[in-house]
C-alpha cells in the first residue's frame, strides 16, 4: 500500500512526509522533487513549457510513483486540478489524505516567490484555495487538519496510516 499526502501549498506535506516514512520504515518520494530531478526546475518548466506541459510530467510521475508499494508520497499542491490524477490515486487503491492547513497559516508560513502559480500575488493563493478545496476533498480517503502542533497533526496521520496497513 502506499499513502499519497495531498493539499495545499505549504500545507504541511513534505515534512509530514518525510516524517511518517521515517517512523513507519517506508520509502519518502516528494513529486515535485522527482520532476525537478527529471526535468529541471519547476518554474522553469512553467516559464519555458507552460501549465499544461508541467501537468503532463505530474500525471506521468504520479504514475511512476505508484509502481511500486510501501511509499509515502508527497504531492505536489496542484496534483488535483486534473479529474485524471485523482482517478490515478483512487484506483491505485493508495491512501489519500488531505492535510487541511487554515489558509492564514498558509500565507504566513510560505515564501510565494518561488512557486509559479503563486509568485505575482499572495492573493492568488486564495483563489487557489477556492478553487482546488473540493478537489481535495474528493480525491482524499481521510484529512488531517493541520492548525497547531507538528506533533499533533503528524501523530494522526500516523494513526490513519497504521489503521489502513
Amino acid at each position: 500500500m502506499n499513502v499519497l499526502l495531498i493539499g495545499m501549498p505549504g500545507c504541511g506535506k513534505s515534512a509530514f512526509g518525510r516524517a511518517a516514512a521515517e517512523n513507519l520504515g517506508l520509502e519518502f518520494i516528494d513529486t515535485d522533487a522527482e520532476i525537478e530531478r527529471r526535468e529541471g526546475p519547476i518554474p522553469e518548466i512553467f516559464a519555458g513549457r507552460g501549465e499544461d506541459a508541467f501537468r503532463n510530467i505530474e500525471t506521468g510521475v504520479l504514475r511512476d510513483c505508484l509502481k511500486a508499494d510501501n511509499r509515502v508520497i508527497s504531492t505536489g499542491g496542484g496534483i488535483v486540478v486534473r479529474d485524471e490524477n485523482i482517478g490515478i490515486m483512487q484506483k491505485s487503491g493508495a491512501l489519500a489524505i488531505f492535510i487541511d492547513r487554515p489558509l492564514e497559516l498558509i500565507a504566513g508560513d510560505i515564501d510565494t516567490s518561488g512557486r509559479p502559480l503563486l509568485k505575482d500575488n499572495a492573493e492568488r493563493l486564495k483563489t487557489l484555495y477556492r478553487e482546488r478545496y473540493d478537489k481535495y476533498r474528493k480525491a482524499a480517503n481521510a484529512l488531517v487538519i493541520n492548525d497547531g502542533a507538528f506533533a499533533s497533526a503528524l501523530g494522526e496521520i500516523l494513526r490513519l496510516i497504521k489503521n489502513n496497513i
